[in-house]
């Protein structure tokens, strides 16, 4: 620009001396030649000056560039490259147990002795509480004292209707007295039957006073102590303690109903990991899909069954789920904070040469902070993973070590 105004100047410069030149040359043609070298020597320096003040930009300082200097804009980077990646679905789930058993009274009673700690884990057939049995067991020796008398009556009658028939055949007994006889036993044997019903009837009715554990697993914390007396109530009734199944056990999620024809299709290939925040998760499979779809949320509800032998999955908590469908093979996957939005799109920002280069790109999904792309990258590349908003197409970058690096 100073040269083109440089050139500019020196032109009207040359006419203008010319044309001065060519008035005084008129008007001093007769002055002497002192005064044509005076004139001479004072046009050559007006010319100067002007030519001077021309290329200074008409303010008298020495022309400079003033082109500012392209800026370098520091990023951090990271690379796009080509794997295996699981097709996961995340959700949050809710732990189940398979079986929980509210342990109650079967009959009235007093508490004599608790036989676990709270939280303990049980098995299935465990004596967890011993009631006040004083009642039943006098009940259950009354019962036996009678079925031995009505046994005692039972063998007389027989004694006597055999007896009876012995005579009969001598002639010395009628017919009517052995009948009666046989009578009389058979209502003896009718009573030793009800005896002994009813002896197994306050056998059972003893059993109940020894509550056991219904399953394999933990029990909670319990209400009761020695010495409360509990009533057979009904199932509204609080539960002196309550029995909980770990061992297989559910984890409860929902997924999005789009989902579920690839889950329908994937069956019993589909795996789950569940796990609260902090240990290893717990590696299960797909127990189940509900019959029906949540029209309010759009979802619909899955059950994975996992051994959780560690106890890793406890009931009633929330955990993080990962419904694994498939494996996705040989694609291109780059850092999610690589990926920007605008207005055409999404795009990533590649670092060539120092040159960081808008390249749009297609994604497919997002999972565990990486991003799957179907288009735009071959996998190899570099791309910005942060200080995109200081960057335009073209901008020369600087690459520099992420932070514990």
């Amino acid at each position: 620009m100073v040269e083109k105004r440089g050139r500019i100047w020196r032109l009207q410069t040359r006419d203008y001396i010319r044309r001065v030149g060519q008035a005084i040359q008129m008007k001093f043609s007769a002055r002497s030649e002192l005064a044509t070298i005076a004139l001479g020597v004072a046009l050559l320096a007006a010319t100067g000056g002007v030519a001077w003040w021309a290329l200074s930009g008409g303010s008298g300082a020495v022309a400079q560039n003033t082109s500012p200097r392209e800026r370098v804009v520091p990023v951090l980077a990271g690379k796009a490259e080509r794997k295996d990646v699981p097709y996961r679905l995340e959700a949050l789930g809710t732990v189940q147990p398979l079986i929980s058993l509210p342990v109650r009274s079967r009959v009235d009673s007093q508490i004599e002795k608790v036989h676990f700690k709270d939280g303990d884990p049980v098995k299935a057939g465990d004596i967890l509480f011993t009631l006040d049995s004083r009642t039943i067991e006098a009940q259950l020796k009354q019962s036996e004292a009678q079925l031995a008398r009505d046994q005692a009556q039972l063998e007389k009658a027989l004694r006597d209707v055999e007896r009876i028939s012995g005579l009969l055949e001598r002639k010395v007994a009628s017919p009517v007295q052995l009948a009666d006889a046989r009578t009389n036993a058979d209502v003896l044997k009718a009573t030793v039957a009800q005896d002994e019903a009813q002896l197994q009837n306050l056998r059972v009715l003893r059993s109940y006073y020894e509550i056991h554990s219904p399953v394999t697993g933990r029990i909670g914390v319990s209400g009761v102590r020695p010495g409360t007396v509990v009533r057979a109530t009904s199932d509204t009734a609080p539960a002196l303690a309550t029995v909980n199944q770990l061992s297989p056990i559910y984890v409860v999620f929902a997924i999005p109903e789009r989902y579920l024809p690839e889950l329908r299709m994937t069956g019993d290939k589909a795996r789950v990991e569940a796990g609260p925040e902090g240990p290893a998760p717990v590696e299960g499979r797909v127990a189940g899909v509900d019959n029906a779809v949540d029209s309010t949320t759009g979802t619909i509800k899955v059950l994975g069954l996992f051994e959780n032998k560690d106890e890793v999955l406890w009931p009633g908590s929330l955990v993080a789920v990962r419904l694994t469908l498939r494996i996705d093979q040989n694609v291109v996957v780059v850092p999610s904070m690589a990926v920007q939005t605008g207005q055409r799109g999404t795009f990533v920002y590649v670092i060539e040469s120092g040159i960081a280069l808008i390249r749009p790109v297609k994604v497919i999904r997002t999972s565990a902070g990486e991003t799957v792309l179907s288009e735009g990258l071959a996998g190899n590349e570099t791309v910005v993973t942060d200080g995109q908003l200081a960057l335009r197409d073209r901008a020369r970058v600087e690459v520099r070590p992420a932070r514990g690096v």
